[in-house]
């Protein structure tokens, strides 16, 4: 309000603004009448955006009077601030925030900003609401992580709506704001598994696609891609193909178990795989799972031959421990052919002529042989594999049989034989063609591959032998025996012929044997006469008479006479044995001399006897010489 007045009494006055600055009418208005000075409705004023002072021009003048009669003066309004204004959120993040987990706690989020047009005023900042996981300076406005963010913790939320309020100085006024923090899944976390480490015994026999094992795995990350897991197998060279891994399941296959190999046993028959359990996340994290297999041994297949009949030649006069032949039998379960050979049955003789080696197979000669006797053999072999199984054995063993035939090749060790080995007989000296036949025969050679020829005693060739086929030839006479005195010719009445026999087996003449027969013949003299007187030819019927004498005698074998010497050389051993120790305490005189002990024993006794011996003159005074004569006993001179 503006106070003035006129002097002139009763004289009313009006006001009115001659000039103003900054649209000053636009915010206030003069009263004429009394000059109050007003706010206008509009627009309102604003410290912040308006003008801090307004100047008037105002003139007071009498009412009704010209202008000529006033007065001027300058009205300056200052305005004043008053906290009438909110903060204002200069900057809240419209779009969600994303943030890792395990950050360290500190770590700055976001810086909110705000103001207050209200002159000299400051701004204060905090959360609507408790969160425990952030901080917000109060005058700063950063927001940091006040809490270990763990996206699996369940605990934990996986987004927050974060909601500010922004305080004036005076905390009069305020204003909110919102923005989103979104926690994001990081890959700190490998696979884990169940189990490390599976160890699984199988049968070696185990058919393709048994199920073995299922893995069991998760990831604890909280997101995809992390927690998404795959499983790799890895296994050396040999084991390749023989498992397979089809997302978490071990199966045995497509390869069927194999422990008969060499280099499966220096792995101990034990197969040691492992899978390699990864996630997707960035990095990727693994976990390796070790599965131990250990194969058991089982006893499979039977030992196989190259036959199941084997037929073996040997010579009878082969020595013992000959090898006849050796069983092939392999057996393709591991140790490899470790098999055991053993004679079960057949024809082997009495006693057994062969015995086996049970390690190697071989048939050998345990006695010896004779073809004349036994020509075939027939033996039969079982073949049982050893140790091939976990088992011990005879639990799981298998075996397998061989018909074996041994053949006894026939050797000329037999010299040919007659019987009897002497013959006697008596012809008259007339006969002529065959008289007596030969018996002989060979146990090694048949009757064709004998040979006979007369050695000795055929005194002027009267005699040879005569053959039909392949039977033993006849002693025949092919002469006139030659008994006439008058012509002085006259030949020997007994003839002794040695007949050589020879074999020959097969033609081989390198180990011909022979015999010889010895055969006497007493050949009777006899002369046939003719009539003189007669003129007419008779028929003479002439009728030969063959006298046959056989001899026996015993040949005993060539090692009779051995034994009966050995024999009696151990006789007289015993004799004279017995005979020392019946007269071992007997003095030698008396074995052959009974008195001759008696009559020592009573001379010894008069030596004894002092009183009984001669007495001689010089007894008394000198002593008696000893005799230099030794006593003379039985067989000693003097």
């Amino acid at each position: 309000m503006i106070l003035s007045r006129d002097p002139d009494p009763g004289q009313e006055v009006e006001f009115l603004i001659l000039n103003s600055s900054s649209n000053a009418t636009t915010y206030f208005a003069l009263d004429s009448l009394n000059g109050v000075i007003s706010k206008t409705a509009e627009p309102p004023l604003d410290y912040e955006t308006n003008p801090k002072h307004f100047q008037f021009v105002v003139a007071v003048r009498a009412r009704g009077r010209g202008p000529t009669e006033s007065c001027v003066g300058t009205v300056t309004l200052h305005i004043q601030d008053v906290n009438d204004e909110s903060p204002v959120l200069t900057y809240m993040p419209d779009a969600p925030l994303h943030i890792h987990e395990n950050v360290p706690l500190g770590t700055k989020l976001v810086t909110l900003t705000a103001t207050d047009r209200d002159a000299e005023d400051s701004v204060r900042y905090e959360f609507v609401g408790t969160h425990k996981e952030f901080f917000i300076n109060e005058d700063s406005g950063e927001v940091t992580v006040a809490y270990p963010l763990d996206y699996e913790d369940v605990g934990i939320p996986k987004s927050w709506v974060l909601r500010v309020r922004v305080y004036d100085s005076q905390w009069a006024h305020s204003t909110t704001g919102t923005f989103t923090v979104i926690l994001q899944d990081v890959n700190d976390n490998p696979p884990r598994c169940s189990q490390d480490i599976y160890v699984i015994e199988l049968a070696e026999n185990t058919p393709v696609g048994t199920h073995l094992v299922s893995l069991a795995c998760i990831d604890m990350d909280g997101a995809f891609p992390n927690s998404n897991i795959t499983y790799h197998l890895i296994m050396d060279p040999f084991s390749n193909e023989t498992f397979s891994l089809t997302n978490n399941e071990l199966k045995v296959g497509p390869k069927h178990l194999n422990s008969d190999n060499a280099i499966f046993v220096g792995m101990h028959f034990k197969y040691t795989l492992f899978v390699k359990v990864s996630d997707e996340g960035s990095p990727v994290l693994s976990t390796m799972i070790t599965v131990i297999i250990r194969v058991i041994r089982i006893n499979e297949l039977e030992p196989v031959g190259t036959t199941s009949a084997f037929t073996f030649s040997i010579l009878e006069n082969s020595p013992v421990d000959t090898l006849v032949g050796k069983l092939t039998f392999t057996d393709a379960d591991w140790p490899f052919n470790n098999l055991k050979y053993t004679i079960i049955g057949g024809h082997l003789g009495m006693p057994p002529r062969f015995y086996m080696e049970p390690d190697t197979g071989m048939i050998k000669l345990l006695e010896s042989l004779d073809r004349e006797t036994e020509s075939q053999y027939k033996i039969v072999v079982r073949i049982t594999d050893m140790d091939n199984d976990a088992a011990p054995d005879p639990l799981r063993q298998r075996s397998a049989t061989a018909q074996v035939m041994v053949n006894v090749l026939n050797v000329n060790d037999e010299p040919p034989m007659c019987h009897p080995p002497h013959l006697e007989t008596r012809i008259y000296s007339t006969v002529k063609g065959p008289f007596i036949q030969l018996n002989c025969s060979d146990t090694d050679s048949p009757q064709g591959q004998l040979s006979y020829l007369i050695v000795g005693g055929n005194t002027n060739n009267q005699f040879t032998l005569w053959r039909l086929g392949v039977d033993p030839p006849s002693l025949a006479t092919g002469q006139h025996f030659q008994y006439d005195g008058f012509q002085g010719i006259q030949d020997p009445v007994t003839f002794q012929l040695l007949v050589q026999v020879t074999d020959e087996l097969g033609g081989n003449t390198a180990r011909q044997l022979s015999a010889t027969s010895t055969i006497i013949v007493h050949v009777v003299p006899w002369i046939t006469s003719r009539p003189a007187s007669s003129t007419k030819a008779a028929s003479t019927t002439m009728t030969t008479s063959v006298e046959r004498k056989i001899l026996y005698y015993w040949s005993p074998d060539s090692w009779f006479p051995a034994v009966l010497t050995l024999t009696g050389a151990l006789l007289l051993m015993c004799l004279y044995a017995l005979s020392w120790c019946l007269f071992k305490d007997v003095p030698a005189c008396s074995r052959l001399f009974p008195h001759c002990d008696q009559q020592r024993s009573h001379s010894n006794l008069a030596a004894k006897e002092p009183g009984l011996g001669p007495r001689h003159g010089n007894s008394l005074g000198k002593d008696p010489k000893p005799s230099t004569k030794l006593s003379l006993l039985p067989g000693n001179h003097q």
